[in-house]
């Protein structure tokens, strides 16, 4: 069944949680990495010697990374606004990485990128298709045809 008034007032406000907390880390001055880029690093290279393909590194974790913290964000957007207004879900996550890459550019040394806007777009553009399968997932549970556990007829 499609989520309750209810449950989508309770994936807003996750949203709500999740954009501060991805502001935060995206909008901050500083590299959000700079602490602990020697660790991650070392762990790219210890799965390295381990056998994972040298071109996994860490330009690769950080591209990647610009993927990955937009699913969620597109996810629970379209939860919010509903299947229909799937594309407006997308317009928001384009807004979102534009305002992300851009943003930081007029108080610090930070140097927007178009190949991160890309990627930000990719990953909130691949959040908002998720969140609408499971959307016509959960409508399509609803939809289907009652099955009984009566005896087949003789």
């Amino acid at each position: 069944m499609a989520p309750t008034g209810r449950a989508r007032g309770w994936v807003a406000i996750v949203l709500v949680v999740y954009s501060a907390v991805a502001a935060v880390i995206l909008l901050v001055p500083r590299p959000i990495d700079r602490g602990v880029t020697p660790w991650i690093r070392g762990v790219l290279d210890a799965a390295q010697r381990r056998g994972m393909p040298q071109w996994v590194d860490y330009d690769l974790v950080e591209l990647a990374s610009h993927v990955v913290l937009f699913v969620p964000f597109g996810m629970l957007t379209v939860v919010v606004l509903g299947r229909r207004l799937a594309w407006l879900a997308v317009l928001v996550g384009i807004g979102a990485g534009a305002i992300v890459e851009v943003g930081p550019s007029f108080s610090s040394d930070h140097v927007a990128s178009m190949l991160d806007l890309v990627l930000n777009v990719v990953g909130a553009i691949a959040g908002v298709a998720i969140g609408t399968a499971i959307l016509v997932g959960l409508r399509g549970d609803r939809l289907a045809p009652e099955r009984t556990l009566d005896a087949p007829e003789a």
